[in-house]
């Protein structure tokens, strides 16, 4: 592969998973100027490889960022790890919509979604996704691989265990609140 070819494919995000969130997300990422996607995914048709082809010489170019868009939360905790590991960066996507706090801790691998609200003093794990709408109040605190679907509500403080789904329209009361 020659240089100019090299450098072109740093700049191209992959992604594991071309479901509709993969879909999604790539096009999030090209509007916001990460470049064009390359999709691995065992199922879907016009992909670069399989989900275990992410370590591919011709793929893995130490660096290039890399985004893992499945629903299965364990799974796309495993698979971030293994990016990693593999010498991709694992970098947090905040579109330019979401209103993410200055004081928010984002842990690698989290993507936080148009008109998604995360408060201050929060703490998002590894693999997070904040869909559209979503709102992670101050000083909540998400296990890693969680996921708050749009419209999802985790108010004030209250915390979500490793690999949850809290889904849409559903409110994790704070834990100071009477049920």
């Amino acid at each position: 592969m020659g240089i100019l070819a090299h450098t072109a494919l740093r700049r191209r995000p992959l992604i594991l998973g071309k479901g509709g969130f993969g879909r999604q997300l790539a096009d999030w990422l090209l509007a916001e100027g990460w470049g064009e996607p390359q999709f691995l995914d065992d199922n879907a048709p016009g992909c670069a490889g399989k989900l275990r082809d992410y370590a591919d010489p011709a793929l893995l170019l130490p660096g290039r960022p890399a985004f893992v868009a499945l629903g299965n939360n364990a799974l796309r905790v495993q698979l971030l790890q293994k990016l990693a590991a593999a010498g991709y960066e694992t970098p947090v996507f905040l579109s330019e919509s979401a209103s993410v706090s200055p004081s928010a801790v984002l842990e690698p691998g989290c993507v936080v979604l148009p008109q998604a609200y995360v408060g201050a003093g929060t703490h998002i794990g590894m693999g997070c996704i904040i869909n559209g709408g979503a709102i992670v109040d101050h000083d909540a605190a998400l296990g890693r691989g969680v996921h708050i679907a749009p419209g999802g509500i985790v108010k004030a403080g209250a915390q979500i265990a490793d690999f949850s789904k809290v889904d849409s329209g559903e409110v994790v009361r704070s834990p100071w609140e009477q049920q």
